[in-house]
Parts: C-alpha cells; sequence; structure tokens
C-alpha cells in the first residue's frame, strides 16, 4: 500500500480486498529484534566494524528498515559493560535498545518484545548483515496468516527471514528450560515442531542456494562481506543480486 495516499492514517495498515468491498485491518505490530553483544570469542566486536561508510550495526538495521512488515526495529544487548558501545550506536541509529541477560538469550528476546508490545517477533542476529528483508516479509506474512512460527529455509546462511508470534514466544519461554534453548531462541521450535503451527517456507530457485553463506563468524568471512558490500548499491538490493555477484570468479 501507498502510504501517500493515505497520510491521515496513523496505523501501517493491511489491505484485505474482498469482491464486495474493502476493509482495512490493522497490521500487527512486528518488531525484529537483533541480538548482538561484543563479546564474540572468535571475532570481538564484529558488529561494530565497518562495512562501507557504516558499522555492521548499522547496516542491518538499514536492510531491515526496507521490511515493509517490521513495524520496529530493537537492539537486544546485555548489560555487561562492554556492550555500551553496542547501545550507544542503537541511539546514534535511532533505533530501540534493550539490555537484558547476556546467557540467556531468550528471556533477553521476550523482555525486549514485551517493552515493545510485539505482537509478531522477528529474530535476527547482528553477524547476519545480509539479512532478506523480503524473507523477512514472506515469513510475517505466515503468522498473520495464522502459523505461530514461519523460517524460509534453502537461502544462504545469514540471509534467512525467522519469526514467530509474541505468544509463541511466551509459551517457548515457559517450556524451554534446557540451555540450548535458552541460548538459541528458536531452537525449540525447530526441534519441537508438532507442538507449535510451523511454517516451513521454500525460496525461488534463484535463492535457493544452502551452499552459500554470508554469515560473518571469522576474520575472513568478515573481510569478503566487506568486499561484497562495496560492490553492492547499498542495503537495499535483491538477494538474487547478492547470489549473482557472490558466484562471480574473482579475476586476479
Amino acid at each position: 500500500m501507498n502510504n501517500d495516499k493515505f497520510p491521515n492514517l496513523p496505523l501501517k495498515l493491511r489491505l484485505v480486498l474482498p469482491i464486495q468491498s474493502l476493509v482495512m485491518v490493522p497490521f500487527p505490530n512486528t518488531a525484529a529484534i537483533i541480538q548482538a553483544r561484543m563479546g564474540s570469542t572468535r571475532l570481538p566486536g564484529k558488529v561494530l566494524m565497518p562495512m562501507g561508510n557504516r558499522t555492521m550495526l548499522g547496516y542491518l538495521t538499514e536492510r531491515l528498515s526496507y521490511a515493509r512488515t517490521v513495524s520496529t526495529i530493537v537492539v537486544a544487548t546485555t548489560t555487561n559493560r562492554r556492550d555500551d558501545a553496542i547501545a550507544e550506536e542503537a541511539g546514534k541509529l535511532g533505533v530501540e535498545c534493550f539490555r537484558g541477560s547476556e546467557t540467556d538469550v531468550l528471556e533477553r528476546y521476550i523482555q525486549a518484545a514485551r517493552v515493545n508490545n510485539a505482537e509478531i517477533v522477528v529474530r535476527v542476529t547482528g553477524d547476519n548483515p545480509f539479512t532478506d528483508p523480503a524473507s523477512i516479509d514472506r515469513v510475517v506474512d505466515q503468522l498473520i496468516d495464522g502459523f505461530d512460527y514461519a523460517i524460509e529455509t534453502g537461502l544462504p546462511v545469514g540471509t534467512t527471514g525467522e519469526a514467530l508470534t509474541f505468544k509463541a514466544l511466551e509459551f517457548i519461554n515457559r517450556v524451554a528450560l534446557a540451555s540450548r534453548w535458552r541460548e538459541h531462541v528458536t531452537l525449540y521450535a525447530k526441534e519441537n515442531r508438532n507442538m507449535l503451527r510451523c511454517a516451513l517456507l521454500r525460496p525461488s530457485p534463484s535463492c535457493d542456494r544452502p551452499d552459500l553463506s554470508f554469515t560473518v563468524d571469522l576474520p575472513e568471512e568478515y573481510e569478503r562481506v566487506r568486499d561484497l558490500c562495496a560492490k553492492l548499491p547499498g542495503p537495499n538490493f535483491l538477494l538474487k543480486d547478492l547470489i549473482a555477484m557472490a558466484d562471480t570468479p574473482i579475476v586476479v
């Protein structure tokens, strides 16, 4: 919907167009929550490393802003003093920041979602700067249609859209007591699909590339992503174009 045509609407709205009538349905408050901390063991401080004229976190937040379904972007970091720099960067970027437990990431997520009145939560990690906004829109649409949890499988690692309802997050928080489920927020949903209404989406053929990875865990991965960033027109690009660029042989 072109919001310029409806300048007086206070909410982002979704159009539903039955044959006989036009119904305006309020869009769910959807928060993209980015888990980020400075204490990575393999690449400390990676989320604040430069990507072009932005930090990696800045690049990611701008990319997320192109998702039509996202209402709010929240950086969820820890109360550790070394993560003050992340909170400061979130302030510079103009996005929300929540600080919580370093080890209980699930608790950090649910508190960040509660503070921001999220009805739908998009899970994002700060080391995936190329997270695909179109994939986010596809999984959020599944939740609007009645699913509890949705993920698009088969995309390159580090680009996948993944989301769940706040009610599903609350349920997981109650029953997921194992430490691995507390650390990896949606792992319980993946391992217990019978407990939730799960939608597993498949990508288009041009983006079905699970063999590729754009996540940043190691110095060499950061260098590769940084170099790709320099060749891209900016954070608003199509995933298929990134894949084509990654497949292009490097000419020495």
